[in-house]
């Protein structure tokens, strides 16, 4: 009886932490999206700057990114590389659904929050915030 107790009790316990954990957040970015995009890092290299973002999308389908302009201000900079995937080369999200991917802009100095990432694809523009 006691052993039932101890296991009623740690159940209880687990139960209650598990309850607690943080959520995972996620923003939307448009609702008409085949994907969204969730900035990660934006990273400085010698050229400009790398972000970091993952793509969500619907598990075994295919997309297509052919390029991607960043827009600081009335700036509008074009990537000059991508890595994850190719430029105007079909892609298809595995069963997770995410695609992380990094891409290269020629941009010197710091990224205001109000940046904006602009995914041409072949099924339209995608918006995101260039990062959180």
């Amino acid at each position: 009886m006691k052993a039932l107790r101890i296991a009623a009790l740690l159940l209880c316990c687990g139960a209650a932490a598990t309850a607690t954990l943080p959520e995972a957040q996620a923003q939307v970015n448009q609702l008409d999206a085949d994907f969204n995009v969730i900035p990660d890092k934006v990273t400085p290299t010698a050229d400009g700057i790398r972000i970091s973002v993952c793509l969500v999308g619907i598990p075994s389908t295919a997309q297509r990114i052919d390029a991607v302009t960043l827009v600081v201000g009335p700036k509008k900079i074009k990537a000059t590389d991508i890595d994850g995937v190719d430029f105007e080369r079909a892609f298809q999200f595995e069963d997770t659904g995410v695609q992380v991917i990094e891409l290269d802009f020629p941009f010197k100095g710091k990224l205001p929050k109000t940046a904006t990432l602009i995914f041409h694809t072949a099924d339209g523009d995608v918006e995101s915030p260039a990062r959180q």
